[in-house]
């Protein structure tokens, strides 16, 4: 944020005219920065002396905010103004509205002028997410459109599997694997509407009841694993173990029993004439061979780390399955000989299963005071910083990815915002040199990526510090998301880390309180990689690809 952004923001904020993802902008700056909050300060002072002008003097006493609105009533009707001061009272009557406007709202809203207080933020910002069933898994699948994550949310409206298998999991309990090419809308928990493709379906005895909707009709599960193929012609079914019931258009039900093959078509309801299995991969079948395909992917993908630990680019990468025989420390595999950081020591942290489905593998931040302890000695020109999370949720204003003690001058800090924004800044000013004329850093935000859908799922982040090119870009599960040029005045040459924590912060330098302090991620981590230099952003992507156990 440059300090022409800061000023229009505190104009905004006094002017009553800020939106809400400004104001947390603002209120984040003011919450790290004193001399943001000192501008913030020196602008309402003006304000409130020009409040005073405008009534003429009457009071020249220091006034906190509930004495400035009151005199808009001591100007007397009666009195002789001059222009200034007309125009002078109507700026103060819009100023007094504003003011009292911010009162209230602050009073309602005890939390929001409580700078840095997660507890206000999350109060406003209280994450949501909306749907009907999981992605559980997908082989080879291709959507028409924005691909699906695996562990996402599957949202609402029509879907197109062109190709591939996948498996959701409904809220009700129902294991449905759909292969493409197939068109399908989740309509809630307890219904399916299939217009196109093959399907098959393990319902438990919570959901009995659960629908699929066709074109022809509809299939009603009565406790059972059934198969269904809806065409254009004709809907077939296959129920595997218990009966399900059919509704024709029309046409009276049809309770159809284990090993029977019934179709729904315009003419009704009828047995199935062909002998033709539908032949679809059931849940239990197809998560087997998921797991196996992760099995092989973990296996390349440690083969690949292997090579590209001899990259003289790399600083250190942390792999949270590979700790000291004793659990308490973190080896780092990097092998170059530019490498200088060495083990990282593990602080309260809990074990838990890593992206891979291993147990054990990856690290829980959760537990408050948690986190992991790194020195990096050295000075550095352009960064790359790159881990897997799992995150549960974003329940602190700052959420901690690698902050180093104290956040010393040329000190890199990297974390996320309650608001799902990435965060990333190089400190350039000490309070001597910056006092009074400047921020003491640029505070370099990604748009915000991460809603509650996103809980729980492994990701992968990463943000590039480009010297050379003077920019600093964000990304997302290998896609850019952000990227933004580094002011002249903010530009570091070089960046020095020394001690830090991935996940919490030790000894910051102007603020001691807990409630600041304490910046826990609230999730999981399984890989932590530095490097001297700001990869391409087909490197990350490739990354991305090779680490993804979710292809």
């Amino acid at each position: 944020m440059t300090p022409e952004e800061r000023e229009e923001l505190i104009d905004s904020l006094i002017d009553g005219e800020i939106d809400e993802a400004d104001f947390l902008r603002i209120e984040a700056e003011m919450s790290v920065d004193p001399e943001v909050r000192a501008l913030y300060y020196n602008r309402l002072k003006l304000d409130l002396l020009l409040q005073r002008e405008a009534r003429g003097g009457v009071d020249d006493s220091e006034s906190g905010v509930a004495q400035v609105v009151a005199p808009a009533a001591a100007i007397s009707p009666a009195a002789p103004v001059n222009i200034l001061q007309r125009r002078l009272t109507g700026i103060f009557a819009v100023l007094a509205a504003t003011v009292l406007g911010f009162v209230a709202w602050s009073v309602w809203n005890p939390d929001s002028i409580r700078l840095g207080s997660p507890a206000g933020l999350a109060g406003k910002l209280e994450p949501t997410a909306a749907g009907f069933a999981i992605l559980h898994g997908q082989s080879d699948a291709v959507w028409e459109g924005d691909p699906l994550a695996t562990g996402s949310l599957v949202p609402s409206g029509p879907l197109r599997l062109l190709s591939g298998v996948a498996q959701i999991e409904l809220f009700s309990g129902v294991r449905m694997v759909i292969e493409g090419d197939a068109q399908f809308v989740v309509q809630s928990a307890m219904l399916v509407q299939l217009d196109r493709g093959r399907a098959r379906a393990q319902v438990p005895e919570a959901a009995r009841g659960f629908r699929v909707q066709t074109r022809h009709g509809d299939l009603i599960d009565l406790g059972t694993e059934f198969a269904i193929d809806a065409g254009d012609e004709a809907a077939r079914v296959e129920v595997l173990t218990g009966e399900v019931e059919l509704q024709g258009q029309g046409a009276a039900p049809q309770r159809v029993l284990e090993g029977d093959a019934w179709q729904l078509s315009d003419a009704g309801v009828s047995e199935r004439s062909d002998s033709d299995s539908l032949q679809v991969i059931g849940p239990d079948a197809f998560e087997r061979q998921l797991s196996s395909q992760q099995v092989d992917q973990r296996r390349r993908w440690q083969q690949r780390v292997a090579s590209m630990r001899e990259d003289d680019r790399l600083i250190a990468w942390y792999q949270t399955q590979q700790t000291s025989a004793d659990g308490r420390q973190l080896p780092n595999l990097a092998q170059s000989d530019s490498q200088t950081a060495g083990a990282a020591a593990i602080v309260a942290c809990q074990p838990s299963s890593d992206r891979w489905g291993q147990a054990g593998g990856a690290l829980d931040l959760s537990r408050t005071g948690s986190r992991i302890r790194v020195d990096v000695p050295g000075e550095f020109g352009s960064l790359t910083m790159m881990c897997w999370v799992k995150i549960h949720s974003l329940d602190r204003l700052y959420n901690s990815l690698f902050l180093t003690d104290g956040h010393e001058l040329q000190e890199p800090h990297w974390q996320i915002m309650n608001d799902g924004r990435l965060f990333f800044s190089v400190k350039k000013f000490d309070g001597a040199e910056g006092k009074r004329r400047r921020p003491d850093k640029y505070n370099f935000y990604s748009p915000p990526f991460w809603d509650a859908s996103l809980s729980g799922q492994w990701i992968m982040l990463a943000t590039t510090y480009d010297v050379q090119a003077r920019r600093v870009s964000h990304y997302f599960n290998g896609a850019e998301i952000g990227s933004e040029a580094i002011p002249a005045d903010y530009l570091v040459p070089r960046v020095t880390i020394g001690p830090a924590s991935i996940g919490n912060w030790s000894e910051p330098m102007y603020r001691t309180d807990p409630q600041f302090v304490v910046r826990n991620l609230n999730g999981s981590l399984d890989e932590f990689v530095l490097y001297s230099s700001a990869l391409s952003g087909s490197e990350i992507a490739e990354l991305y690809r090779l680490g993804n156990p979710a292809r």
